[in-house]
């Protein structure tokens, strides 16, 4: 800080996100996502309202881990893609497994920008969208053709990007 004190500094996750091959066929039971919630508060209404839904989405994701990031791990995340600072809260939903054929190692899967929304109930819509999303497709071989042919067909353009490759590191 600018007055010289230290600012105790959020623990560090140490995940393995990369994308590897399935042992097997896709089950509805198995652990398919890691899902990080990125908040740092910029959007009160928008943040209030995920947090409190957040019993009710873990209902439905219990076989998925979702890693709820505290303020201060939020903020170092978006320093390192600040073109998403005002972005959050973000969902950002890592798939743990490749398509077959399809190179293995890199980081797959999507985000949904809730900051973006400037209302609570728009952003609870498009939350709900989101969580029926998963749990329709999540046997799907290939979600990232699911997302491109559901999502981006209905209307999210620039709320849900996929992610091809990338190259930070959650901290």
């Amino acid at each position: 800080m600018a007055d010289g004190t230290q600012t105790e500094h959020a623990p560090r996750i140490d995940l393995d996100l990369r994308a590897r091959p399935p042992a097997g066929p896709f089950t509805r039971d198995m652990k398919r996502f890691d899902i990080f919630l990125i908040d740092t508060g910029w959007n009160t209404p928008v943040s209030k309202l995920v947090r409190l839904h957040l019993p009710l989405i873990y209902g439905y994701m219990r076989q998925d881990s979702l890693y709820l990031l505290t303020s201060e791990q939020s903020v170092e995340i978006l320093k390192g893609a600040p073109e998403y600072i005002g972005h959050d809260p973000i969902v950002l939903v890592y798939d743990l497994y490749v398509p077959q054929g399809r190179k293995h190692g890199n980081y797959r899967g999507f985000r949904l920008n809730l900051g973006l929304f400037k209302g609570a109930e728009q952003a609870l819509s498009r939350l709900q969208e989101f969580v029926r999303f998963i749990n329709l497709h999540r046997t799907a071989t290939c979600l990232n053709d699911e997302v491109r042919r559901e999502l981006h067909r209905e209307g999210f353009d620039g709320m849900v990007k996929i992610l091809h490759e990338a190259s930070t590191e959650l901290r």
